[in-house]
């Protein structure tokens, strides 16, 4: 177990603090595991409290027992019931001075208004969520190092696929096969969304017509999976030939996610398949080139759709009918869902060393999905590609 370095902790921190005091916020009580981790560099049933300016504390309800493996530099402060947490935090310096900040996207609603009730009443509990997920979007270069890291997985992942397809096998098969050599490479399992309702595993491997279902998640290709009480991902159906497989894996390297698809064939495919992929070509050549700092993701959208309908295209990009989703990148980092996102009206500009999962993907009816996905650092002069499996359709 590797722990985050305590120097890396305490800038986050610092980053955070200076932004408190603008926003009117006295006190951030963070909880959700994502944002723990990245600020104490540790996950607890707990919150960390952070003040504009001091030092934070980290309230621990559970465990209680000491990890000395990821100690972190905060001084770790013990509880058993909400109800203690306005003394403590009186005893340890950070007093109330404006108004209290939570995660409101993802806390509860229960745990909401208990919080207020019982710990601040008749204070405004705000919402410190966009300040987190803005911060968030630029990575530094630690973080760079543990992307590099988990797209080396992928890639390794990925270069053993072609000898494992074999018509007859199933997509369950194969996905299981996929997740086996991801783990032992280091894979840690979880891949974590912010999106509260948003349910993934760590990828989808479809073949043919499984690929054009879409699923109640947000995400362009679903899946029928093999239970109603999960309808994504892999099914039972068989593979066979001469249609198109699709195989997107995430994988998670000390916290990190990095997101990757690959297209494969046992055979060849129709002409309608081999069409959509030279419009993917293009889209790549064209976000790699205009995916730079200062460049505004409406901007990027509507030259990519642009190019999409001059192909006659569009009807069949990023889902079909109302299942099409609005995005074509997503942001990537300690969670598959996080900012920026490339959409019509994400109002932020690209910065450098934001690192975004590009997926353009289209759905060819009676065909299946023809698309693919690689995971890249935004740099002044383009894209840095971080997982580099080979691209294009592996005829097998």
């Amino acid at each position: 177990m590797e722990p985050v370095p305590t120097t890396e902790l305490s800038v986050r921190v610092k980053a955070l603090q200076k932004a408190l005091a603008p926003a009117g916020i006295g006190l951030a009580l963070i909880r959700q595991p994502a944002d723990l981790f990245y600020y104490a560099g540790t996950v607890v049933d707990g919150f960390l409290a952070v003040a504009p300016e001091g030092q934070p504390s980290l309230l621990v309800r559970r465990p209680h027992h000491q990890d000395h493996s990821t100690p972190g530099p905060w001084p770790r402060v013990r509880y058993r019931d909400l109800k203690e947490l306005p003394q403590i935090l009186g005893q340890t310096g950070l007093e109330l001075r404006g108004a209290v900040a939570m995660e409101l996207d993802v806390i509860p609603a229960v745990w909401f208004r208990r919080i207020q009730e019982q710990l601040f009443p008749g204070q405004p509990i705000v919402d410190l969520s966009p300040l987190i997920r803005i911060q968030r979007m630029v990575k530094s270069p630690y973080e760079i190092t543990q992307f590099h890291r988990a797209a080396a997985i992928l890639d390794q992942v990925h270069a053993q696929v072609p000898a494992l397809l074999q018509p007859g096998l199933s997509e369950l098969e194969v996905s299981a096969a996929l997740e086996y050599r991801l783990r032992l490479l280091g894979h840690q399992g979880l891949v974590r969304v912010r999106n509260w309702d948003l349910e993934v595993y760590y990828g989808h491997v479809l073949s043919g017509v499984s690929g054009l279902l879409a699923a109640y998640t947000d995400t362009p290709s679903g899946g029928p999976g093999f239970s109603a009480a999960f309808p994504q991902g892999p099914s039972l159906k068989k593979l066979a030939p001469n249609e198109p497989i699709s195989i997107d894996l995430a994988a998670c390297v000390n916290g990190y996610i990095v997101d990757m698809t690959r297209m494969y064939a046992l055979g060849s495919l129709p002409s309608r398949a081999w069409e959509a992929w030279e419009a993917v070509e293009e889209l790549y050549r064209l976000y790699t080139a205009a995916a730079k700092p200062g460049a505004g993701p409406g901007e990027i959208y509507h030259l990519l759709g642009d190019a999409v309908r001059s192909r006659g295209l569009a009807d069949f990009f990023m889902g079909l009918g109302n299942d099409r989703v609005s995005f074509l990148a997503h942001g990537v980092g300690l969670e598959l869902d996080e900012y920026p996102f490339i959409t019509a009206r994400f109002p932020y500009p690209l910065e450098a060393d934001m690192v975004l999962a590009f997926e353009p993907k289209f759905f060819l009816p009676e065909i299946g999905m023809i698309g693919q996905e690689d995971t890249g650092r935004i740099t002044p002069t383009g894209v840095e590609w971080l997982t580099r499996s080979p691209r294009g359709i592996t005829i097998i």
